[in-house]
């Protein structure tokens, strides 16, 4: 019994030693981490407290002596718009790639006539690119001047 006793008290130690409660690791600090956090919290502090507005100097308002005639704005300045969806691609025709499908009604801004009769460059309106548009997809100005861009080719 002696003898059990000799083995079953260390191993009874070493098993209340493993489950003791451990001390808690020392959590290590960001040194320049805090600093840096500490400095930008400041510099923005100063910032916001140092910037004050400057009032802009009164302009004088000229006294209108008569007044001016607006002139009719010609016909041709509207905004062309698409007759959709309406294909939009790289060159005239579907043979070129497609760049997208422009809505119907989505105004968009022509930049040139193309050389292949029918068709029109215009500025994507969903990928600021240029791309090919059939005339018939669309809705011009009646007093619209194709001679006023410029001849594209693909």
């Amino acid at each position: 019994m002696k003898r059990v006793l000799l083995h079953l008290i260390p191993l009874a130690a070493m098993t209340l030693a493993a489950c003791a409660p451990q001390a808690p690791a020392t959590p290590t600090v960001d040194v320049v981490g805090t600093e840096a956090v500490r400095l930008a919290a400041e510099f923005m502090t100063q910032a916001a407290l140092s910037a004050t507005p400057t009032p802009e100097p009164p302009t004088p308002s000229p006294v209108p002596t008569e007044t001016p005639t607006l002139e009719p704005t010609p016909a041709a300045t509207s905004i062309p718009r698409v007759k959709g969806p309406a294909p939009c691609y790289k060159g005239p025709g579907p043979s070129y790639a497609l760049t997208s499908n422009i809505s119907d009604y989505k105004n968009v801004e022509i930049v040139g006539i193309g050389s292949v009769a029918g068709w029109y460059i215009i500025i994507n309106p969903y990928f600021n690119t240029q791309c090919w548009i059939p005339a018939e997809n669309l809705i011009l100005d009646p007093g619209f001047n194709p001679a006023a861009y410029p001849t594209m080719t693909p």
